[in-house]
């Protein structure tokens, strides 16, 4: 005899139902959740990747802020013209290197 007097078979045959659906939810959770979970990660180093773009362009930021209010200084000028231009000031030899497999 089973439970309160039932044969054994029948709580089975009464509540296989909820057995099946125990069954059917973890075949279809834990799949789900390891999709989740590797959705998950992948949002998270997207995230990361965007915070260094972040601090990259914060960073540019701050030298082009820095260089634009830099350009009413004469020693700023004069290093830009020294550089990127290549003015000599008076006195100054200028010097040019040639590279030698340009022949």
């Amino acid at each position: 005899m089973g439970l309160r007097g039932y044969p054994k078979t029948f709580w089975w045959m009464q509540w296989w139902w909820v057995v099946a659906f125990c069954l059917l939810a973890s075949v279809v959770y834990i799949p789900a959740m390891k999709s989740r979970k590797s959705s998950l990660n992948e949002l998270a180093f997207r995230f990361s990747e965007m915070e260094k773009e972040k601090r990259f362009v914060l960073q540019e930021k701050e030298e082009l802020t820095h260089r634009i209010a830099s350009q009413n200084d004469p020693a700023w000028v004069e290093l830009v013209l020294l550089r990127e231009m290549g003015v000599v000031p008076d006195g100054f030899l200028k010097v040019h290197f040639t590279n030698p497999s340009y022949k």
